[in-house]
């Protein structure tokens, strides 16, 4: 009769993990523990991550759970990032980021009704999840948000004063490079097509994008020496017909016949991706060529968008990437210091950063007069 030997394999564990990786035990569970920030490098958090992958090793969750007191759980709520194609960016590099140290992240999305976020955050408690990261589709300034318990994160929102860590885009500086990039090509005749200030979803919150990248897009122009009269706001919308009936009318005279050259504007800065395709359409249609005669700037870099319209978009893309990674990481710091979330004058002004140009096919020099 054959002998059956049965073969066990134990699991990996953080000391195979750190001997491997030349490091201490210690060293590892900073990694795994959420602790690494200012306790462990860049270089040594990446070398323990590839080596625990490549042996395939996987933390104890539950017993660190019940070690510390945390779950290792990040919820994200959001009020429609989840269920629409904006800003999806965002959530992505949440996730990414959780996932790099160890962290579980728990979604909800309100679908723009704010009643909800009492809720959320009451069912967040009571999961006992160790923070939270409340972010917004659009710029957003906070008028109030319920009370919770946990340490409290929010991104691409911020409220005035300020009572959570917050992080936004530099809304002004967009406005002001669009503004500096169309001048320094040459044009003085410039027409931003802009969006209508608007409460936002609900009654918490209030969109503050149009107006700051308005008011970076006027003192972009001063900074040149242009003068204020070569710019122009006008408020159209933020949808792409929106974007089309407003350049319809800066480029006609009557709204149906093309104004001559020198009364039209030779570029156009689009408070959005959108609204710039709009204007694409119109001057498609008024057989005003682009970027030849009318070059055209928009913001967001919008997905299946802004790549796909013929000619191809110049755009500012949106930090959201950074606000997600930015969201994770500080949420943990606010774990491991067992920060709460009361009214704390220390909390800083929201940080700032920065839009990226991405340069395709609408910017040219205007046409020689």
């Amino acid at each position: 009769m054959p002998t059956i030997v049965l073969v066990t394999t134990r699991p990996v564990r953080a000391a195979d993990v750190a001997k491997r990786a030349g490091v201490s035990v210690t060293t590892v569970s900073f990694v795994f523990g959420g602790k690494a920030r200012g306790n462990v490098s860049a270089a040594t958090q990446e070398r323990i991550l590839q080596v625990a992958d490549e042996l395939g090793y996987r933390p104890n969750k539950l017993a660190q759970s019940l070690r510390h007191s945390r779950t290792h759980t990040i919820a994200l709520l959001t009020d429609g990032i989840a269920s629409s194609p904006f800003a999806g960016r965002l959530l992505a590099a949440a996730e990414q980021r959780a996932s790099e140290l160890g962290q579980a992240l728990l979604l909800r999305d309100t679908h723009f009704r704010s009643e909800r976020d009492q809720e959320a955050l009451d069912d967040f408690a009571s999961r006992r999840v160790d923070a939270v990261v409340y972010a917004t589709m659009g710029l957003q300034r906070l008028v109030d948000l319920p009370t919770t318990p946990l340490p409290l994160v929010l991104a691409n929102c911020f409220q005035e004063p300020a009572r959570h860590p917050s992080a936004i885009p530099d809304e002004v500086a967009v406005g002001q490079a669009a503004a500096r990039l169309l001048t320094s090509t040459g044009h003085r005749h410039i027409v931003m097509l802009s969006g209508p200030g608007r409460p936002g979803h609900g009654t918490r919150v209030v969109d503050v994008a149009a107006a700051r990248r308005a008011r970076g897009f006027r003192a972009g122009l001063r900074s040149t020496g242009v003068a204020r009269a070569a710019g122009e706001v006008r408020v159209c919308g933020w949808t792409i017909g929106d974007g089309y009936r407003g350049a319809v009318a800066v480029l006609t005279a009557d709204g149906d016949r093309l104004a001559a050259a020198s009364d039209r504007p030779t570029s156009i800065f689009a408070v959005n991706d959108r609204v710039a395709t709009g204007a694409l359409l119109a001057a498609l249609r008024l057989g005003v060529r682009v970027p030849h005669e009318l070059s055209i700037v928009g913001v967001d870099d919008q997905e299946e968008l802004a790549d796909q319209t013929v000619p191809a978009l110049t755009t500012y893309r949106l930090p959201h990437e950074a606000l997600g990674t930015w969201a994770v990481d500080t949420a943990l710091d606010m774990i491991t210091r067992r920060r709460r979330t009361a009214a704390d004058p220390a909390v800083d002004a929201p940080r700032l950063f920065p839009f990226e140009l991405i340069e395709r096919d609408t910017v040219a020099p205007p046409p020689a007069t």
